[in-house]
């Protein structure tokens, strides 16, 4: 057998097994890619701060600097999940027993106010129906919730191994710091600057995303505070407190909050204080976030237009789930990556000479291009 059809049958085995072992290995991780997913966020996330960390007093013990950040974050994290289970769900649960009970006092006589039933009426909708309706939604709703914290509560175990294995994770990723991220960028059959380019894109998309939906949550969660305030809601701290969560779906999200209690305030006889809502909610909490602060915050840090950016953030959501807002960037961005290695280094004609339109446009620059 010659040497060059002896290389041949070696490489084609090593790459069937290679393939074998990657399958049996995605298969073992498939489980457990959530915790894994998070340890790895909160990892790249806070490594600026364990390097922070390890050039003060705890020196060279990044242990115990990893099981801090690690445990801080988790801390948090926990917290958020108590406050929205016990204080907010509770009083979700409160409010929607409230509204049954009333319905089933009042009948459908005292839900809908006057102003609202004539303005019904003449969209040719009949109030009594409407009435009928919300009343039976409200105690659905109220049933379903409550369900729905008896299954929080048994899904405690479930939790708790989704932190544990988190914490493990994003302990090991730190303690590893540079020196892993440097073994992976070795193992990968790519030149080692692409792969340092490539590294980069997900660390940058990674604290940007973070860093902008902290901020846009806490936007929203002051500014349905202040709409609360000044429409007259009931527990409008508890209220703000849940948009500010929600607002982790863009778009869609702060809508599950402040919009039933817009419609809530409609049929209770305040119709005016509803609409008033329902126009800060849509222009103020939505559009502002959403479409001005969230992708002003995302998309200079990335490389990546406005228009790539609600590509990236609301069908990640769609494609993952909660976990896309991070996820669909990362895609999004390593794509984007690619194809600029591509046109750098491997394009046929040599790099493209026209501008690259997925980069967000600086103030200057658009200047210029808008220019005869």
């Amino acid at each position: 057998m010659s040497k060059l059809q002896r290389d041949s049958l070696q490489n084609g085995t090593f790459l069937v097994i290679f393939a074998l072992c990657a399958y049996l290995f995605w298969r073992t991780l498939e489980p457990i890619w959530i915790p894994v997913f998070l340890g790895l966020t909160i990892a790249v996330a806070v490594f600026p701060l364990q390097e922070r960390m390890l050039k003060g007093r705890l020196g060279r013990q990044p242990g115990i600097a990893a099981a801090l950040l690690t445990a801080a974050v988790l801390a948090i994290g926990i917290g958020i999940l108590f406050f929205l289970v016990v204080v907010v769900g509770s009083r979700l649960v409160t409010f929607l027993k409230e509204a049954a009970d009333r319905y089933q006092q009042k009948g459908a006589t005292g839900l809908l106010g006057n102003d609202l039933s004539v303005l019904l009426a003449r969209f040719g909708v009949d109030p009594a129906t409407v009435q009928r309706r919300i009343g039976e939604l409200t105690t659905d709703i109220a049933g379903t919730v409550g369900k729905t914290a008896t299954t929080l509560l048994t899904a405690t175990f479930s939790l708790i191994f989704i932190f544990i294995f988190t914490a493990l994770t994003s302990y090991y990723l730190l303690v590893e710091g540079k020196e892993g991220t440097s073994w992976f960028v070795e193992v990968v059959p790519l030149p080692d600057g692409q792969m340092w380019e490539l590294v980069q894109n997900v660390r940058d998309v990674t604290r940007a995303m973070l860093v902008g939906t902290g901020i846009t949550a806490l936007y929203q969660g002051v500014v349905a505070f202040v709409g609360y305030w000044i429409f007259r809601v009931e527990s409008p701290l508890v209220w703000a407190s849940l948009t500010g969560i929600a607002s982790i779906l863009p778009g869609i999200g702060t809508a599950l909050v402040w919009v039933p209690i817009a419609i809530f305030l409609m049929a209770t006889h305040h119709l005016a204080a509803g609409l008033g809502l329902f126009a800060w909610g849509a222009l103020v909490i939505v559009f502002v976030a959403d479409y001005i602060l969230r992708p002003r915050l995302v998309g200079t840090r990335i490389r990546m237009n406005d228009l790539l950016v609600f590509i990236a953030i609301f069908g990640g959501v769609e494609a993952f789930g909660i976990l896309g807002v991070v996820m669909g960037p990362i895609a999004v961005a390593l794509f984007l990556g690619i194809v600029r290695i591509y046109q750098r280094e491997y394009r046929p004609g040599g790099p493209p000479r026209t501008p690259d339109v997925t980069e967000p446009v600086k103030e200057g620059e658009e200047l210029l291009q808008n220019a005869p």
